[in-house]
């Protein structure tokens, strides 16, 4: 772990720019996304079921997620990415979709420069919690309501069939530095 942090260190000095800090905005913008979504879930759910917190995912997710990327600034923005996407917003470019291959198998977030002054961030997302299969998991093992809602909202939906652990999609943060050349 020292070996990696020093040359992170070196590369660091010799671009320029500061990955360490780089590396904890990307973390700290997935912190407040995540958060974001998970408290309006958490409502949605305590108010109105499973249906509630599926109606808040159709009809909520994508706004908060754009108010948090409008919350930190013009050099920062987030989305969320799935091979397995509900709304063709989630949709991951090529690129993107190599990354969620990598995070596969990977816990550990990860760091890309794009171009001078330009980096993504990307962490994972993993079903970590039981309640996540309630719209995610194996379709027989799902709630009837959460199926018959799924589908009349996402007809072609292919967001199901994930297990415990399993990788769900990753946070996307690009970051500009203001260091482009």
């Amino acid at each position: 772990m020292k070996k990696i942090m020093i040359f992170v260190m070196i590369v660091a000095s010799l671009s320029g720019e500061d990955l360490e800090k780089i590396f904890y905005t990307g973390k700290n913008s997935t912190k407040l996304l995540v958060k974001t979504l998970g408290k309006e879930m958490k409502k949605s759910m305590k108010k109105e079921g499973i249906k509630g917190a599926i109606n808040f995912c159709a009809n909520s997710a994508l706004v908060l997620t754009q108010q948090v990327s409008d919350q930190l600034g013009k050099n920062i923005s987030v989305k969320r990415i799935s091979t397995k996407y509900r709304s063709p917003a989630n949709k991951p470019t090529k690129t993107e979709a190599k990354m969620l291959f990598m995070l596969e198998n990977n816990k550990a977030p990860i760091l890309t420069k794009v171009k001078n002054g330009e980096y993504k961030f990307y962490q994972p997302l993993r079903i970590g919690k039981p309640v996540c299969l309630k719209c995610h998991g194996k379709g027989e093992d799902m709630p009837k309501i959460a199926r018959r809602t799924l589908h009349s909202i996402y007809p072609n939906d292919n967001a199901t069939g994930y297990e415990f652990g399993d990788l769900r999609g990753a946070v996307v943060v690009t970051i500009k530095t203001g260091e482009e050349k």
